[in-house]
């Protein structure tokens, strides 16, 4: 399957394109143990709980790893004012200001006053039903900024789309640097879905896995 990204502002391509998020492993990931054991080794506990950390923990990397790392590319200067934050960019038409109005007492702009959005300069394409989640870089460091997440339908609306954004922390003041990870686009196939309960088969499929799973 092939994601397509069109810078339309700079299709020099000068601006660092987006990355596989593989390539923005954290350090502090990287730095982790994978088991507590002194051996450094798989062994079990007193218990017969495994030794082993969060870095064992293959839902949360492959959280971390899916899909694609959008960058944020240009500084973006924040003072503080009367008013609350201004937000300040280079030489791109990217950061707007909306009507709080507009909001409607949404619970991510109920502890601030200003409603800022970013439009970042990517086309964003995918194959007929498939579609993007955006969300904040999974399992990083909190940045300075907070930003909202979505589902867009890039298969039908490949055009950049509004990221709104907020501080944080409310009192920061200084540059958000280019190359600052922005969002995690991760692709998925669009589908119905209709839900069902297991019944004696299904607890007894996961008794037998749980089981197998103790003597690996």
């Amino acid at each position: 399957m092939i994601i397509k990204f069109t810078d339309i502002h700079n299709p020099e391509g000068v601006l660092q394109k987006p990355k596989p998020a593989s390539e923005y492993i954290p350090d502090w990931y990287k730095e982790a143990k994978t088991y507590l054991h002194p051996s450094g080794k798989q062994r079990l506990m007193d218990d017969n709980s495994p030794y082993s950390t969060v870095k064992k923990c293959m839902p949360l990397f492959d959280m971390m790893t899916a899909g694609y790392i959008i960058e944020t590319p240009y500084d973006i200067y924040v003072t503080q004012t009367e008013d609350g934050p201004y937000f300040r960019h280079g030489e791109m038409e990217a950061v707007a200001f909306q009507s709080m109005n507009q909001t409607q007492n949404h619970p991510y702009f109920r502890d601030i006053n200003y409603a800022v959005r970013l439009v970042h300069p990517w086309s964003i394409e995918t194959p007929k039903g498939w579609s993007i989640m955006v969300m904040e870089p999974q399992h990083h460091e909190p940045g300075p900024i907070v930003c909202s997440s979505g589902i867009v339908d890039t298969d039908r609306y490949p055009m950049p789309f509004n990221i709104f954004l907020k501080l944080r922390d409310p009192n920061f003041e200084g540059v958000i640097e280019a190359g600052t990870p922005l969002v995690q686009v991760i692709p998925f196939k669009r589908d119905n879905w209709t839900s069902k309960l297991g019944g004696d088969k299904e607890k007894e499929n996961v008794i037998k896995f749980k089981i197998g799973r103790a003597h690996v």
